[in-house]
């Protein structure tokens, strides 16, 4: 009996396969199920760079002929083991893919290949290959008297509302959690976004830092926000990028502090970590 299901199994298989194969003319369509050159539906070439926005990540940048979802898989081996795609794909297919590759540095050379699927159902890859990416200049160190404080109160808080949420990955928790590898992302709130955070108690406040976060196409970047601390506005600030940070000095008590994007590029907005800061400890200072 076991031997009869297998056979039938094998065969209600190969019929599956033979349906797949032809059309309803009869003639083969096996090239819509195997997986096709990349360069069938490329429309420029692979380029590879420091986010401008984030040195600590890549973006790998190519556009399509045709609408399609796309990643890149890419390691410091041939056996690659990262995956990253383009958040602008929002669950759908699009031409521009513009994907960040978060720990990619500058000057390392790494495999990779590109996958991607159209709306018809085919497939495409790309051949391995190899990319490095270009040196950069070294940022100069932020100006010490500029950005004398203490303690980030900020992390340890809690978030008590946000404007919207992308996803769980990408949730307002990550814009306190003292880690600059995760994100806060908006669900599209544009200028906008917005994050409150409770400190636990009222406490002296003396500047703040809000890092933007960013998309590899230029949007969801907040060029300026303002902080609401207990009902006192303060700003608009400049925000900061993981290269400066750009503390904005403001001498305040208070408890319950939210930061209000005022202007931005539109988009997916958030922060990778907004900062509350005390004063500089007594004993940092010489008193």
């Amino acid at each position: 009996m076991i031997n009869r299901l297998r056979v039938s199994g094998v065969l209600i298989l190969a019929l599956s396969l033979a349906a797949i194969a032809c059309g309803d003319d009869g003639t083969s369509t096996a090239a819509s199920s195997s997986i096709l050159p990349f360069e069938l539906i490329q429309a420029s070439d692979f380029t590879f760079e420091v986010d401008p926005f984030d040195a600590t990540r890549g973006v790998f940048h190519v556009t399509t002929t045709v609408p399609m979802i796309c990643s890149i898989t890419w390691g410091e081996t041939a056996d690659l083991g990262k995956l990253n795609n383009s958040l602008t794909m929002n669950g759908t297919g699009i031409i521009q893919h513009d994907v960040p590759l978060p720990g990619a540095e500058a000057g390392k050379t790494y495999y990779f290949t590109v996958q991607g699927s159209t709306a018809d159902g085919r497939v495409f890859r790309s051949e391995m290959a190899m990319f490095t990416l270009p040196e950069v200049e070294a940022v100069a160190e932020p100006d010490e008297e500029m950005a004398v404080h203490g303690d980030n109160l900020a992390v340890g808080a809690s978030v008590v509302a946000a404007s919207s949420e992308f996803s769980a990955a990408w949730s307002a928790d990550n814009a306190i959690d003292g880690d600059m590898s995760t994100e806060w992302a908006t669900l599209g709130d544009g200028s906008e976004g917005f994050i409150e955070i409770d400190l636990g108690a009222e406490v002296s406040i003396v500047g703040f830092e809000f890092i933007t976060r960013s998309m590899s196409d230029g949007s969801a970047v907040t060029s300026e926000y303002r902080v609401d601390v207990d009902g006192t506005v303060f700003g608009p600030f400049a925000a900061g990028t993981p290269a400066d940070p750009g503390f904005a000095a403001a001498e305040v008590s208070g408890r319950i502090v939210r930061f209000m994007l005022s202007d931005s590029s539109g988009g997916n907005t958030g922060a990778i970590e907004i900062r509350v800061f005390a004063p500089q400890a007594m004993d940092e200072t010489g008193g």
